[in-house]
């Protein structure tokens, strides 16, 4: 593996491990819950718009995350899923208040490491917990 290769990997666990909270994925076929990929619980980066993600550090700065606009991101670590993942696939935020769900818009699966995917709060039906 190249060296880059070896910094990207440390750095997606890093900020994965500093950022992400579980979630369960829900996968959907035609609206309605897909057979053959059963739901999914795993740990993922939530960023959502209006929230900050605040990291303090020893010095006199600190590491923060803005998310501006009407779409969250949904980041997943390609260790932890080999799944594919849709647009219309649900996720829920299993640590936030009211585990609201989310729907899955734009998937960009291409990245060293990562899905990173484009998420709204979901106004339709909720998948079953």
């Amino acid at each position: 593996m190249a060296n880059w290769q070896n910094l990207t990997a440390m750095a997606t666990r890093t900020a994965d491990r500093l950022f992400g909270e579980p979630v369960r994925l829900s996968f959907l076929k035609g609206g309605l819950e897909d057979p053959g990929r059963p739901m999914l619980d795993l740990r993922a980066q939530l960023h959502l718009p209006g929230e900050s993600d605040v990291v303090p550090s020893r010095s006199n700065s600190s590491f923060t995350t803005h998310l501006v606009g009407g779409t969250g991101l949904l980041i997943i670590q390609k260790a932890s899923f080999n799944g594919i993942l849709k647009q219309g696939d649900k996720v829920r935020a299993d640590a936030r208040d009211g585990q609201p769900w989310f729907e899955i818009g734009t998937v960009d699966a291409n990245g060293a490491g990562q899905i990173v995917a484009q998420i709204s709060l979901s106004t339709k039906a909720r998948p079953a917990p």
